[in-house]
């Protein structure tokens, strides 16, 4: 965990379209006037075209 960035939270708003999908608004230049794909699985959290492990 040393060598990896640690990024600022992002605050959004979470649309639940299935279990572990979510429409995201609110967060950036990204998500202005659009939503952006939330997933949630196999231990990580997806956005966009990004993951993260999910660490809490």
């Amino acid at each position: 965990m040393d060598d990896m960035a640690i990024y600022p939270s992002m605050d959004m708003d979470l649309i639940p379209v299935s279990h572990s999908v979510f429409a995201a608004t609110g967060a950036g230049s990204s998500f202005q006037d659009d939503f952006m794909p939330v997933v949630f699985a196999n231990g990580y959290c997806y956005i966009g075209m990004r993951a993260a492990p999910k660490i809490s």
